[in-house]
């Protein structure tokens, strides 16, 4: 009986922790986990896997201490998904946080200055170096992407990734 009373309680953890952030207010801006959904089901040549959502404290498990970070940016909840296309493999990173205001500031405290427009959120900055990191925000949401190469394939995942991400925030 104690193994079906764990095995229930393992369920519901699990539950819990797949419904992510799920569990933000209503009438609030979609989850993070909704939004990278979205984004997917516009991908049709890629798939993303290993999504992943992160509440609270939770984000010290991905990030350990840059958590400190976005924690002053009024932090709600993190969705992070993986995906390759062609040989170019990538991860997304959608940030929720309280205010677009704080969004706003987590970008400025990202953006250097030194790349280029990336065309996609309210404003948008790519790098390029051994790897492609792009930045956008939107609304409460900040998204970081980041792909391992820096080709033309690598580029053009860029702008399709930005650009499904930006669309699932805004529904379009």
């Amino acid at each position: 009986m104690t193994g079906l009373r764990s095995t229930s309680r393992g369920a519901a953890a699990a539950l819990l922790l797949a419904a992510g952030c799920a569990l933000l207010a209503p009438g609030k801006p979609s989850p993070p986990l909704d939004v990278l959904r979205a984004a997917d089901a516009r991908l049709p040549q890629l798939a993303f896997a290993s999504l992943a959502a992160y509440r609270g404290t939770q984000l010290f498990g991905y990030m350990n201490g840059a958590a400190e970070a976005y924690y002053q940016r009024n932090f709600r909840c993190l969705a992070t998904a993986e995906t390759k296309w062609r040989s170019t493999e990538a991860v997304v990173e959608l940030y929720r946080v309280a205010s677009p205001g704080d969004a706003r500031g987590l970008y400025a405290d990202h953006d250097d200055g030194k790349g280029r427009n990336l065309g996609a959120g309210a404003a948008g900055t790519a790098w390029t170096a051994r790897e492609l990191e792009g930045i956008f925000r939107r609304g409460p949401y900040f998204c970081r992407i980041i792909v391992y190469g820096n080709d033309a394939e690598a580029r053009e995942l860029m702008t399709v990734l930005a650009t499904a991400v930006d669309r699932g925030i805004g529904g379009r």
